[in-house]
């Protein structure tokens, strides 16, 4: 029946000898339908056998994995089977050319170079690995370079909507333009074939480095400096209060003014409690009054 093969089958080698297929259902397949997968280098070799598929919630073959896969320059010839109770399965078949199916890995050995007077930086690299080699295929690769402001791509408000530009170079170094020893930039490289036997699509980015100085300004350092100058004091006080001081010592009472009307009130009294005391004492004297009566 028409429509019971694969569909949508594609193939992509990653890390130079990983290979891994997958495909879609036929629209018209059968629910017990199972796929099988086989690929041949010539017809001088034996068809190899697919040796780790994936399946679907049905329990179909949807994709398989290579490991060891060799690159060849002659097309390789790719046929899936099916099979099933209910109906016969086409097969589907395609000669494909492997390294135009190879998703290329990063560009190696990364390095930076800086210049202050003028300020320039320089970033060069070599040409990714390759399943197989060629003599002088340097020339044969393409290379894109992406720089981003580092601290722009970390404050989200910062961040356009625009894609941020690509450099395309074909020799594996690149002058950033502008450069400025204040900032710091994030940089990834990818690459591709450009011409020669190598897949002609971008490969994978490099890991992300970090270039540049990412200077903080003058003010920020003072300010800071001065808020950790405290931060050191005031700890180193606060430790020497608690060893050697006590909590008296440091919160002695405060003396209470003095009211000079209650001293004249106590000067007075005393004075007057004093001239008491040494008044000479009093002597008393009784007179005696004779009355007479006359007698008539």
């Amino acid at each position: 029946m028409n429509g019971t093969s694969v569909e949508n089958f594609s193939c992509v080698i990653y890390n130079i000898s990983f290979m891994n297929c997958t495909w879609n259902v036929g629209r018209n397949a059968p629910e017990d339908t199972e796929y099988f997968l086989y690929l041949m280098y010539s017809k001088e070799e034996d068809e190899l056998k697919c040796p780790h598929y994936i399946k679907d919630a049905l329990g179909r073959h949807i994709a398989c994995s290579f490991q060891d896969v060799k690159i060849v320059k002659e097309d390789v010839y790719f046929r899936v089977n099916g099979i099933s109770n209910k109906s016969e399965i086409q097969f589907y078949d395609e000669n494909i050319k492997l390294y135009e199916i190879e998703k290329l890995t990063p560009p190696l050995n990364i390095s930076v170079n800086y210049s202050e007077d003028p300020p320039e930086c320089t970033v060069r690299w070599k040409r990714p690995n390759l399943s197989h080699s060629e003599e002088n295929i340097d020339h044969c690769f393409k290379y894109q370079i992406n720089i981003q402001d580092k601290k722009t791509n970390a404050n989200p408000k910062e961040r356009s909507d625009e894609p941020i530009p690509k450099k395309e170079v074909k020799e594996p170094h690149y002058k950033i333009p502008d450069f400025n020893m204040k900032k710091k930039y994030i940089v990834k490289i990818r690459a591709k074939g450009d011409g020669c036997l190598i897949s002609n699509t971008w490969g994978e980015w490099s890991e992300p480095i970090e270039i540049g100085n990412d200077a903080v300004p003058i003010v920020e350092i003072v300010l800071l400096l001065i808020a950790l100058g405290t931060l050191v004091v005031a700890l180193v006080l606060f430790f020497l209060c608690k060893r050697y001081c006590s909590v008296k010592k440091l919160f002695s009472p405060v003396p209470q003014p003095k009211n000079k009307f209650d001293d004249l009130l106590q000067l007075s009294d005393k004075d007057t409690q004093m001239e008491w005391m040494d008044l000479p004492p009093v002597k008393y004297e009784t007179e005696e009054i004779t009355i007479i009566e006359e007698i008539k």
